[in-house]
């Protein structure tokens, strides 16, 4: 099993988002600033021996300026070089989306699913993108009780899509096979899946995607700034950090900048 990091880019915003009141406001201070941070975009692509090419993520749209809600853009705006678009990393190892087998998205928040869209009518599109039946569930729900189509994070344009099916994961726990897992670690949204992968010559890797943002969370034990259930939340981080100590794993966090400098990129790999 080989494991690639693509680099897709970043996003800038307020610290806060990751890190429940990093400055909070006092007696003598009570207007602090807020601070103002880059963080990256990332997939993870899996060359498997049994499954073909899985991947694990699916970052932003690159045309996300005409396809987010407006009052999206300036909290949370992408940014990519053409190189570092989705096809584009796909392309520099020799692969087209039509060459995906099973595509996984951990969260159906517009950061991680947007290039969903690219894999209409493909074998992975029509096999069924794997979710969490809670996370497709409440993602359906915030986006369609409302005047508008998106909640938060949610856009229905980014997810709900003709040639698009999705098979359901259910419950805490799945074998994709005996080197590759996934698991539910619900908090940051109802049905968020992270993935483990044992490495024959690198080790373990554990993908939290954003149910740890940063580094920083773990080691003081904090909360983010977007977090559906603060309850789940703490048990999912317990979880992952056990996992970590078990196999003395390298933790692949949400949106850490400076841990995310520390990986390779592809087209080098992990295997």
């Amino acid at each position: 099993m080989k494991v690639f990091i693509l680099d897709n880019g970043t996003l800038d915003l307020d610290y806060a988002w990751l890190y429940h009141i990093p400055h909070p406001a006092t007696v003598d201070n009570q207007h602090p600033p807020a601070e103002w941070v880059t963080i990256p975009t990332y997939t993870v692509l899996i060359e498997h021996p049994q499954l073909g090419w899985v991947l694990y993520d699916a970052t932003c749209h690159p045309e996300w300026e005409k396809r987010w809600p407006k009052e999206l853009q300036p909290i949370f705006p992408y940014r990519a070089t053409d190189r570092q678009l989705l096809p584009a990393q796909l392309d520099q190892l020799g692969l087209k989306m039509s060459d995906i087998d099973i595509i996984i998205i951990s969260h159906l928040h517009l950061d991680h699913c947007g290039c969903l869209d690219f894999f209409r009518g493909t074998k992975a599109g029509s096999r069924g993108i794997i979710v969490h039946e809670d996370e497709l569930a409440h993602a359906l729900k915030v986006t369609h009780v409302g005047p508008v189509d998106f909640s938060g994070a949610y856009v229905k344009g980014e997810f709900e899509l003709p040639g698009i099916n999705y098979e359901l994961m259910v419950g805490h726990h799945l074998e994709l096979a005996p080197d590759l897992h996934l698991y539910h670690w619900p908090g940051h949204t109802p049905g968020l899946i992270g993935m483990v992968a044992h490495t024959q010559h690198s080790g373990t890797f554990i993908f939290t995607s954003d149910a740890i943002y940063l580094e920083r969370n773990l080691k003081e034990w904090h909360l983010s700034g977007i977090v559906y259930d603060t309850v789940a939340y703490f048990r999912s981080m317990y979880e992952i950090k056990q996992l970590a100590r078990k196999y003395n794993a390298v933790i692949g966090y949400g949106h850490d900048m400076d841990k995310f400098r520390e990986l390779k990129k592809a087209p080098e790999y992990y295997e």
